[in-house]
């Protein structure tokens, strides 16, 4: 009987853990034909729904690409849910119109207990409160799942029972944005799930939902900004440390959000850029034609199946249904070296002392395949690595890199390449060329 009282308190103390996984997706101008086609990579990447960032609900443009979106889901298993950008437009009402229009579309998303359709917001509105949020979703047209990013308000992270002290009455669940990434700093940072595992136990214990980001790296030059987080590897790190969660926190969050799918202003994309809803300004630092990040996609598939499948171990990813091959995976850097002073640019970042001269990879083996199989890293045509691969995600941060063209290969035990990149995109150089010193990235996809 008292095993029993137990498991009754922990299942009303935890949510249950529903495994989706969703990509931030930024509103911006969009053409029917470009909604469609991120669709489409989305559901045959596994994502569960796009967190529709809104920061102008009312301008036309907003309005009618919201609007292809929700079109572009018909018949398909993607969904949408709103995350309301109150950074850029800090009054939840002026959502109110947006948000009644799709809360009961058949393709918005729903979770909790009652299933009822998710809220989310980045950033909170000027002064609002748990009674001010009540009362706003109460006289929406649909009762919501409210999840919202609150990860800058006081207490969060300093001090979580005040924070859940003036919050437990207003939210369902937060979302934790900034532990995507290192912290901010001009030295070299490594990700790490510590913090995400301390705020996911307070959500826990007060019977709320966590959810927590999933990113490449954050390059920021846009809209009076200029500054770089340490990158690297901190994508195949995190997935490492997220599926280990379960052993080493003993839980999960309930859900990931990647970080992002079309934020050209912050360089973390991984979807297609759509040149159409994008500003010149951003289109200098961030375009398709130069730095397309398509070749990330594989290994987040990799990742969103192993999560769904509840795997608790990297070594358990596989490569996504439908692979060619036994083996995916991608490389990815900057386009010069961090020594460089970027003399005659516009300068660098803040925070370019984190930057490091790598070449970066991460491949996907399936377990079980006959034979031993390595990755070699070519730079400015020398050979400056060789690794041998392990079942499941192997990830490297690859230094001692020369200027020149970069390569990398999956090659078997006699030397014969199975898949491989880097000699499309474009190599390193000393310095960068032009006025412009970027510091996104360069990724390709190993075929």
């Amino acid at each position: 009987m008292l095993a029993l009282s137990l498991l009754g308190l922990l299942a009303l103390s935890t949510p249950a853990v529903a495994g989706d996984v969703f990509v931030h997706y930024m509103g911006q101008g969009l053409k029917a034909e470009s909604a469609a086609g991120d669709v489409a990579k989305a559901v045959a990447m596994g994502v569960d729904a796009f967190a529709l960032n809104i920061g102008q609900p009312d301008p036309t443009w907003s309005v009618e690409s919201t609007q292809r979106l929700f079109n572009a889901t018909k018949g398909t298993k993607l969904k949408i849910f709103f995350s309301l950008d109150l950074y850029a437009t800090n009054d939840p009402e002026r959502f109110r119109k947006t948000i009644n229009t799709y809360i009961k579309h058949p393709n918005y998303y729903t979770a909790g207990p009652s299933n009822l359709p998710m809220l989310s917001t980045f950033s909170n509105g000027n002064g609002w409160t748990a009674t001010s949020w009540n009362k706003f979703r109460d006289s929406l047209d649909s009762k919501t799942y409210f999840v919202p990013m609150f990860d800058q308000l006081p207490n969060y992270y300093t001090n979580p029972d005040a924070f859940w002290s003036s919050w437990k009455t207003g939210v369902d669940g937060v979302f934790t944005w900034e532990q995507a990434w290192p912290g901010r700093s001009n030295t070299h940072q490594n990700v790490s799930t510590d913090l995400d595992a301390s705020l996911m136990r307070k959500a826990h214990s007060n019977s709320k939902a966590y959810m927590t980001g999933l990113s490449t790296f954050q390059y920021k030059h846009w809209d009076g900004s200029h500054w770089y987080r340490s990158g690297d590897v901190v994508m195949p790190e995190k997935m490492t440390q997220l599926l280990a969660l379960s052993n080493t926190a003993g839980s999960r969050p309930d859900f990931i959000q990647i970080q992002s799918w079309n934020d050209a202003g912050e360089g973390h994309y991984i979807g297609p850029l759509r040149h159409e809803g994008l500003d010149e300004k951003q289109l200098v630092y961030a375009n398709q034609n130069d730095h397309p990040h398509e070749g990330w996609q594989p290994l987040f598939a990799s990742f969103i199946a192993a999560w769904k499948a509840n795997a608790k171990d990297a070594s358990q990813m596989r490569t996504p249904a439908g692979s060619r091959t036994f083996v995916v995976g991608a490389m990815w850097h900057r386009e010069f070296l961090a020594t460089s002073s970027c003399a005659g640019t516009d300068g660098r970042p803040e925070g370019a002392g984190a930057a490091v001269d790598t070449i970066n990879w991460a491949v996907v083996l399936n377990d079980g395949v006959a034979g031993t199989y390595y990755v070699q890293v070519w730079s400015g045509g020398s050979l400056i690595s060789k690794e041998k691969l392990l079942p499941g995600l192997n990830y490297r941060a690859v230094r001692g890199i020369k200027t020149g063209e970069q390569h990398v290969q999956v090659v078997d035990a006699a030397g014969k390449p199975i898949i491989e990149g880097g000699k499309q995109t474009k190599g390193i150089l000393a310095n960068p060329t032009g006025n412009i010193c970027t510091y996104n990235y360069q990724v390709a996809g190993l075929v």
